[in-house]
């Protein structure tokens, strides 16, 4: 969990030696003696080494982090393997199990659970297989699930797999699994499962087994794989910003959630027709996930999820909450209690649990918004009963937290497609 000691461990105990070499090297070229040709080779050649290593690098992405050698040779597998000197289980796992599947099989459809895994393969060893996602039965299909999600999506899916569908197996790490699996086999039980015991219903039935979440569709358009026009997207509420690892914190302290769409629409898979894909989630805690997918005319669906790490006991808010006179009456009666506002409705009605409640909260000072809500002078905290609340013999109980910066005003309510279905705008008592 060390957000420091982390992939670069590595290169730590060198960075120090390096830069010392590096500044000898620029004193070297410094002290040159001057004139035309010393002084402009040696800068030609400093010039080449830079445009060669990043030429490389793009080449080899996303790869570029492990040592690849030009000089060995590519036509035989001992040159092959000393091409590539990752270090890394994971990457070594991947070359020698696309090495195994092209040497043992003549051709099939082949599929890397992360992009371009398929490079460390020779150029004759990739033109056996076609890359693709989209798999049908009878045929010959390969499924390489190796760093997913920097390993935690693959070690949980090759033991969840069925030994029918496991082709090739190696242990990374004293704990941790990388596999080949038959995808038509692998994705039709996730299915099976994912359909029998679904979180959400929509275009996609989504399913949640601890930090996995699996989406489902029957019979859906060949886009959904390739990403072209419809794309999903995956934002991940945090309980508490300052969880979030330290390179997505930035971004998810001025949006409000930690943005995981790209790890969800790269794991689509179709087979025979039909769309699944698994997705680890973050570990640190989530108040909920919102997800659906998108085109550029605007979203297609949508919906949320409410995870436990941060539910409260919604039948002590809704004991405490009719202990004291509500701020506002209406279809839902709005209390406060410390810094959350709770929502009850008696008998609520199928329309009443699935409108989308908005909660617009105006501070007394512009100044405490995110920048990008400065223009709308509030910030826009909309939620729905399934991530912030619940249903008891009934009655409809939500709770939503309240910013901890001095508010002016609330302005709240529900609406649907329609409209408002009830507002309400109130200030809070003073001290709160």
């Amino acid at each position: 969990e060390n957000n420091v000691y982390d992939h670069w461990r590595h290169l730590y105990f060198l960075y120090a030696p390096l830069l010392l070499l590096a500044i000898i090297g620029l004193r070297q070229l410094v002290s040159i003696p001057r004139g035309p040709w010393p002084r402009a080779g040696a800068l030609a050649l400093a010039g080449a080494a830079v445009v060669v290593t990043v030429v490389s690098m793009g080449r080899i992405h996303p790869y570029q982090s492990n040592y690849f050698s030009v000089l060995t040779d590519r036509t035989t597998p001992e040159g092959l393997v000393a091409r590539y000197d990752t270090g890394d289980a994971p990457y070594d796992f991947i070359r020698g199990a696309l090495t195994d599947i092209a040497g043992k099989h003549p051709a099939g459809k082949l599929s890397p659970d992360f992009r371009d895994q398929h490079r460390v393969l020779r150029p004759d060893e990739r033109k056996r297989f076609a890359i693709t996602r989209d798999f049908r039965s009878g045929e010959r299909n390969f499924y390489v699930l190796a760093n997913a999600n920097f390993s935690a999506l693959a070690n949980a899916a090759c033991r969840a797999a069925s030994p029918s569908s496991l082709l090739y197996v190696s242990r990374l790490y004293a704990s941790t699994l990388s596999c080949v699996v038959d995808p038509v086999a692998y994705f039709g039980h996730i299915r099976r499962e994912a359909l029998a015991d679904p979180v959400v219903r929509s275009v996609y039935a989504i399913r949640r087994d601890g930090r996995l979440l699996t989406y489902v569709r029957d019979g859906c358009p060949r886009d959904d794989v390739e990403g072209r026009s419809t794309r999903f997207f995956l934002h991940v509420i945090p309980v508490d910003v300052n969880a979030v690892p330290a390179w997505p914190r930035p971004a998810t302290r001025r949006h409000g959630f930690d943005n995981v769409s790209r790890a969800l629409g790269e794991g689509v898979a179709r087979i025979d027709g039909n769309c699944v894909a698994v997705v680890r989630l973050p570990d640190y805690p989530i108040a909920s996930i919102r997800t659906g997918q998108f085109t550029d005319d605007g979203v297609l669906w949508e919906a949320e999820i409410a995870f436990a790490d941060s539910a409260p006991d919604y039948a002590v808010a809704r004991r405490e909450a009719l202990a004291r006179e509500p701020l506002a009456r209406s279809v839902f009666d709005v209390h406060l209690a410390g810094r959350s506002l709770t929502y009850l409705r008696d008998g609520c009605t199928e329309a009443e649990a699935t409108a989308r409640f908005f909660l617009h909260v105006v501070p007394a000072d512009d100044g405490d918004l995110p920048e990008h809500r400065r223009e709308h002078g509030f910030e826009n905290l909309d939620f729905t009963l399934a991530a912030r609340g619940t249903r008891l013999d009934g009655n409809c109980v939500a709770v939503a937290r309240l910013p901890d910066y001095p508010i002016a005003t609330v302005r709240t309510g529900q609406y649907d497609g329609t409209g408002a279905l009830w507002t309400a705008e109130f200030a809070l008592p003073d001290g709160e």
